[in-house]
């Protein structure tokens, strides 16, 4: 019979390093990145999320992004969205970091306040 080691302990830093969250491919061509912009560009711009009850006077941050890697777990394959929002949360700082370059669930724990849109190719 085999043994199971006893030490469990988990490096989250290297499984999160290993995700592909980049292919380093461009836009297609010039009208699709203005469409992508186009995506989110009007939520930043002159959308308010509605208030929270705990603190009506407060802005709701918010992230909106377009083509932007989902991870919901680290056994899972990401998906790709063409737009999606998610309420309560905002773009981490340091946005080049490994962990910060896609929308992980482990880091916002918020994937009941996430909306996704998929467009599918006909």
């Amino acid at each position: 019979m085999a043994h199971l080691p006893t030490d469990t302990s988990f490096d989250i830093t290297a499984a999160v390093n290993a995700l592909v969250t980049e292919d380093d491919k461009p836009v297609e061509h010039v009208f699709a990145g203005k469409q992508q912009r186009l995506l989110t560009e009007p939520l930043y711009s002159s959308w308010t999320p509605p208030p929270e009850e705990e603190q009506p006077g407060h802005p709701r941050p918010f992230w909106a992004a377009a083509h932007v890697g989902i991870f919901p777990s680290l056994d899972q394959s990401p998906l790709v969205p063409d737009v999606f929002v998610s309420l309560d949360v905002s773009v981490a700082d340091n946005m080049f970091e490994q962990r910060h370059r896609s929308y992980c669930f482990w880091e916002f724990s918020l994937p009941d306040r996430f909306l996704t849109h998929f467009k599918i190719d006909s």
